[in-house]
């Protein structure tokens, strides 16, 4: 199964890509995926996740364009052909 990543700001400078599609197996969940990301691209989990191994308030976690809730990260299935999205905090007004 394929899982597509869309990378965004610093994320994408950090990875050097803005998409990144990794090969996967089947049931995998939210979490999982994020954990799979970091496999592939081990610089992000810094920048992810917080000391305690959450995802960092300020990031959100998109799952085909919807944010979802860390406490659903482990209840949430993905599969193939959805689309995953990390976003950092946004500034300006």
């Amino acid at each position: 199964m394929n899982l597509k990543w869309k990378l965004f700001a610093n994320f994408a400078e950090i990875a050097g890509v803005r998409e990144i599609e990794i090969e996967t197996y089947k049931g995998l969940t939210v979490g999982n995926a994020i954990e799979n990301l970091f496999e592939h691209i081990p610089k992000l989990r810094e920048e992810i996740f917080d000391e305690k191994g959450r995802v960092y308030e300020h990031v959100k976690i998109l799952h085909n364009g919807g944010e979802i809730k860390q406490e659903k990260y482990n209840e949430t299935l993905v599969f193939e052909g959805d689309e995953l999205a990390v976003i950092p905090p946004m500034s300006g007004g």
